[in-house]
């Protein structure tokens, strides 16, 4: 139960809206694989112009870290409010719902607080290979991506890259890397693509008028995730040629106590490097111009003046840096997501550099709409945080995979692989690309008893000031 300070912090934080005022909408938004490649996250490469308007009017937080670097993991994390050590989905083959109690997921809580919650696309994480993993029944409406969408047309599309093109069909299905570097444009039009239906979905429901429930609607992206595909216009707007590759000293990170495969970046030319890095950006710009057809509709409903948004990277990815070319790493790359969240009456346009941790979604989107999470998560709301970005905060974030684990600090990123001996430390002010581990320089050993000590008590050790 919301105790008084927490009620206290609620009352001053949201603006004075009347006892009989509506409850908050909320529009969800997930992306899949979506590293901090926007302009806004200071890329001067790929194109976002909507996210950036988003950003421009919310709060964007530019360290935010995923619960695990992997989408089963993290959306249960995130969808529950329990780290991935606890909820045991630590991998995506594992059915979620075997794990997540029904009734307490982040839409059921909504929904038994009396809101409708729609969802379009993949929020929770749905199948892995032939086995379906069924969220219907913790949503009040589920709407077919392409329900009363045109079929589209593929009879045009040029034959697609396949980086992995001389393996055996057999290979292919049994080694992930082999089927899913693949990419290509697809169709011309915006609805050609899955993104662009699920947008279209969006678009519909938000032009209705609203009903007697407030809303809770979730758009769940693809892209960019594997395989690259997008309408043929995004491509065209990032020739390869054009497009630069990330500097990576020699042999990095081939000194590491944990050791990533290089399968993929061995496959490729610096050709085929910057025609990945080209259909990566080219789907980023597709989900954007995706999204900026949703904002639009919310803002010429009029929606826009009572819905909480929140914008979301599951988790990041890689495109080349450290010659890595996927997630599962304990990098920056792989663990910080975009996010951007925008409350009507209690954000301000600010940039919030302080730890931020995807899990506290949950209870975050709990108290701005006055509802209460289940008893023992492992989150907090970030309300107080939205409120004044620059308060104090956490003193890290934490990503955990399945035999090592991380703290993003302010400054610092400091990861276990099993134990201290074992470990990486990066300080990110001088080396923002985390190639020199100073994890055994004598000069750091405090800090790196500090962040050892921190990543040992877990998120409880890291929790902000009263």
């Amino acid at each position: 139960m919301m105790d008084r300070r927490s009620f206290l912090s609620l009352a001053a934080a949201l603006p004075a809206r009347g006892a009989a005022a509506r409850p908050f909408d909320v529009l969800f938004i997930a992306i899949e694989d979506l590293a901090t490649c926007q302009s806004c996250y200071g890329n001067p490469v790929c194109r976002t112009p909507n996210l950036d308007a988003l950003a421009a009017g919310g709060v964007r937080f530019d360290n935010a870290q995923c619960a695990f670097p992997l989408c089963n993991p993290t959306r249960s994390a995130l969808l529950s409010g329990l780290r991935p050590p606890t909820t045991g989905v630590l991998g995506n083959s594992l059915d979620w719902n075997t794990r997540l109690r029904p009734g307490t997921t982040l839409p059921e809580i909504f929904r038994a607080g009396g809101y409708e919650t729609v969802r379009v696309g993949k929020i929770f994480h749905a199948a892995n290979g032939p086995n379906v993993f069924d969220d219907s029944a913790r949503w009040s409406r589920v709407i077919p991506e392409r329900e009363g969408v045109p079929k589209p047309s593929r009879e045009k599309d040029p034959a697609p890259r396949v980086l992995f093109g001389n393996v055996s069909a057999g290979e292919r299905r049994a080694v992930y890397d082999y089927r899913a570097w693949v990419w290509g444009p697809q169709g011309r039009g915006d609805l050609d693509c899955n993104d662009g239906a699920i947008a279209e979905q969006g678009v519909r429901v938000l032009s209705k008028k609203p009903g007697d429930k407030p809303l809770f609607l979730a758009l769940g992206f693809h892209r960019p995730h594997l395989p690259l595909h997008a309408p043929a216009k995004y491509f065209e707007m990032y020739p390869p040629a054009s497009i630069p590759l990330p500097r990576n000293p020699e042999r990095d990170p081939d000194d590491l106590p944990h050791k990533y495969g290089k399968l993929v970046d061995h496959a490729m030319t610096d050709a085929t490097r910057r025609e990945a890095i080209a259909a990566y950006y080219a789907c980023v710009t597709y989900v954007d111009a995706c999204i900026g057809r949703v904002m639009a509709a919310l803002k010429s409903s009029g929606r826009d003046r009572n819905t909480v948004v929140v914008v979301f990277g599951d988790h990041g990815f890689h495109i080349g840096e450290h010659r890595l070319w996927q997630k599962m790493t304990l990098f920056e790359q792989s663990c910080r997501v975009p996010l951007i969240i925008s409350v009507p009456g209690v954000t301000k346009p600010a940039v919030c550099r302080r730890p931020a941790e995807c899990v506290d979604i949950f209870p975050t989107l709990a108290e701005l709409c006055g509802l209460k999470p289940p008893a023992g998560i492992e989150s907090i709301s970030m309300v107080p945080l939205l409120r004044n970005p620059a308060r104090p905060w956490k003193k890290g974030a934490f990503t955990y995979i399945n035999n090592g684990k991380t703290v993003r600090t302010e400054r610092w990123r400091y990861t276990e692989w099993g134990g201290p001996d074992r470990a990486e430390l990066y300080d990110r002010e001088a080396d923002p690309g985390e190639f020199t581990n100073l994890a055994r320089d004598t000069k750091h050993a405090s800090t790196a008893a500090e962040l050892s000590r921190l990543l040992e008590g877990d998120w409880r050790a890291a929790l902000p000031p009263a």
